[in-house]
C-alpha cells in the first residue's frame, strides 16, 4: 500500500504508467551516451512499482543509486560526478525514495534558471518539498531561498543592497583587520588549526555583525549550525531541537529591536527588515527570521572554500609560489577555488509540471538533484576540470548557484576569500600542514563541503595588528 503522505517517496513511483519512462533522448539514446561513451543507452532495466502495488520494469539510466549524504563521498565526490556525466547527463537515483540527478552544465545551469523547477514545492501532508533531499518536514518556506518567482525576488530585494558589491568593497578594511587579529593570536606559536583560528572566525564575526549579535557568539550559532544539517536527514527532531535553538537566539534579538528601536550605529540587517514592507505589508517575524537564519548559513561556505584552497596550495608550492609573487592573482583564485571545489556541491528542485532535461521525461513533483559541483567539472565546458588553472575562463561556473536563486552573498565570499588567502600568503607564506590524517571534512556534502580542520606549522612571527 503507497502512502501518499510520505515525503520520502517520489511520485515517480506511484504511476500506473510509470513503464513509458524509457530513455527518451533522441534516437533513443542517452545524449552522452552510455557508459564507455559508444552512445548505447546503457541502462538496467530497474523495477517499479504502480500505485496499484503491482511490479513492472521500465528503462532509465540510472546514478548507482547516488545518495549525497553517503559519508564516502564526503572527501572527494570529484569520480563520482565524473561517473554519473559518462553515463548520462541527467539520470536516476532510488535513494531516499528516487530523484533525478542533473550533473552536466547546461542541465544544471537549466535547472536553477527555469521556473518550471521550484525549490519550495507543497507536499500532500501539507509540509514542504524545499532544496533538501529527503525534505526535512517543516510546514513554513524559508525565503527567499524556498519561494519562487516572482515571490522570491521581492524578498531577495530585501537583502540585495546589502550584499552588493559595492557594499562589499567599502567593508574591505573591517575584513582585513579581522584577517590580522585572527593571525595574530597565533602567528607568534608557529602552529594551529587555520579554520578555527581563521577561515570560520572571520566570516563568523562578520555574520554576527549581519545580524547584529555580539561577535564572540559566532562559534556557539556555527556549532548549533552544524548540529542540525548533520543531524538531518538520520535525526529529524535533533536537528529540528537545534534549529530551534538558532531561532530562539535570532527571535531575542528581533525582539529587542523592535521593542527598543535601532540606534545610528547599527549597521545589521535588522533596522532595514523590521522596517520593511513586501506588497505594502509589513514583513512577517516569520520570514524576517527565515532571512536572518540563511545569512547565518553563510559562515561555512566561506570558510570551506578558503581552508580547502589552503590546502591545496600547501600541496602545490609552485602554485602557492606564483600567488605570492604575483597577489594580483588572488580574485582569480577566487572564482577558480570556487570552481573547482564548490562549497555548496548541490541543491534540489521539484518540477512544477511535466518537463524535459538531458534527453529525459521528468513528471510534475519529481524531485532533482542540481550537482553545482559536477556541472564544474563538466569536461564540454572546462578542459582538464580536475586541474586548478589560475588562468582558466571561468565565466559560467555554478559554484554560487545560477538564476533566480544564485547567492546573494557571493560577492561577500570573494571578498573574505580574497582577505583571507592573501593574509596567509603574506604572513605566513612558508605554512605547511602539521599533520596530512588529522585534515578534516565536512561529513555529509548534501550541506557543505570542503575542509573543517586544517592543522599547520609555520615560521613564528611577532604580532602586527594593523
Amino acid at each position: 500500500m503507497v502512502d501518499v503522505n510520505d515525503p520520502t517517496r517520489s511520485p515517480r513511483h506511484d504511476r500506473p504508467d510509470a513503464e513509458n519512462r524509457s530513455v527518451e533522448a533522441a534516437g533513443g539514446g542517452c545524449p552522452y551516451g552510455g557508459e564507455t561513451g559508444t552512445g548505447s543507452t546503457g541502462g538496467p532495466r530497474v523495477p517499479a512499482t504502480t500505485a496499484s502495488g503491482t511490479a513492472h520494469v521500465e528503462d532509465t539510466e540510472r546514478t548507482g543509486d547516488f545518495d549525497s549524504h553517503d559519508p564516502a563521498l564526503a572527501e572527494d565526490p570529484f569520480p563520482a560526478y565524473a561517473r554519473l556525466r559518462s553515463r548520462c547527463p541527467v539520470s536516476w537515483s532510488e535513494a531516499w525514495g528516487g530523484f533525478w540527478v542533473a550533473a552536466g552544465h547546461a542541465e544544471a545551469s537549466r535547472a536553477g534558471r527555469e521556473g518550471v523547477f521550484r525549490t519550495g514545492h507543497l507536499l500532500p501532508d501539507g509540509t514542504i518539498q524545499g532544496v533538501t533531499i529527503p525534505p526535512l518536514g517543516q510546514t513554513g518556506r524559508l525565503v527567499p531561498l524556498e519561494a519562487d518567482p516572482p515571490r522570491n525576488l521581492k524578498y531577495r530585494k530585501l537583502l540585495s543592497s546589502f550584499y552588493s558589491a559595492g557594499r562589499v568593497r567599502a567593508r574591505m578594511p573591517e575584513f582585513r583587520r579581522l584577517a590580522r587579529e585572527s593571525l595574530d593570536a597565533v602567528i607568534s606559536q608557529g602552529t594551529g588549526d587555520l579554520v578555527t583560528a581563521l577561515t570560520l572566525r572571520v566570516p563568523g564575526i562578520v555574520t554576527m555583525r549581519d545580524l547584529g549579535l555580539p561577535d564572540d557568539r559566532w562559534f556557539e550559532m556555527d556549532s548549533l549550525v552544524h548540529r542540525a544539517l548533520l543531524a538531518a536527514p538520520h535525526d529529524l527532531p535533533g536537528a529540528r531541537a537545534h534549529a530551534q535553538q538558532i531561532t530562539m537566539a535570532l527571535v531575542e534579538e528581533l525582539d529587542v529591536r523592535q521593542e527598543h528601536g535601532s540606534d545610528s550605529a547599527d549597521r545589521s540587517v535588522l533596522p532595514a527588515l523590521i522596517e520593511a514592507t513586501v506588497d505594502g505589508e509589513p514583513v512577517s517575524d516569520e520570514d524576517i527570521l527565515s532571512m536572518l537564519y540563511l545569512i547565518l548559513l553563510g559562515i561555512d561556505p566561506v570558510s570551506s572554500l578558503t581552508a580547502t584552497a589552503l590546502l591545496h596550495l600547501a600541496e602545490h608550492p609552485r602554485l602557492r609560489d606564483r600567488l605570492i609573487a604575483d597577489p594580483s592573482l588572488v580574485p582569480r583564485a577566487a572564482e577558480e577555488y570556487a570552481r573547482w571545489m564548490s562549497p555548496v556541491q548541490g541543491t534540489s528542485r521539484t518540477a512544477g509540471e511535466d518537463t524535459e532535461l538531458g534527453g529525459r521525461t521528468l513528471r510534475a513533483g519529481e524531485r532533482v538533484f542540481v550537482s553545482w559541483a559536477s556541472a564544474n567539472r563538466d569536461e564540454a565546458v572546462f578542459p582538464h576540470p580536475d586541474t586548478v588553472d589560475l588562468d582558466r575562463d571561468t565565466a559560467g561556473h555554478l559554484a554560487f548557484g545560477a538564476g533566480p536563486h544564485y547567492c546573494l552573498g557571493a560577492s561577500l565570499v570573494r571578498a573574505l576569500f580574497t582577505v583571507m588567502l592573501e593574509e596567509v600568503l603574506t604572513r605566513i607564506p612558508d605554512y605547511r600542514v602539521s599533520d596530512r590524517d588529522a585534515v578534516t571534512w565536512f561529513p555529509d556534502i548534501t550541506s557543505f563541503y570542503g575542509v573543517t580542520s586544517l592543522p599547520i606549522q609555520f615560521t613564528p612571527q611577532p604580532a602586527r595588528i594593523a
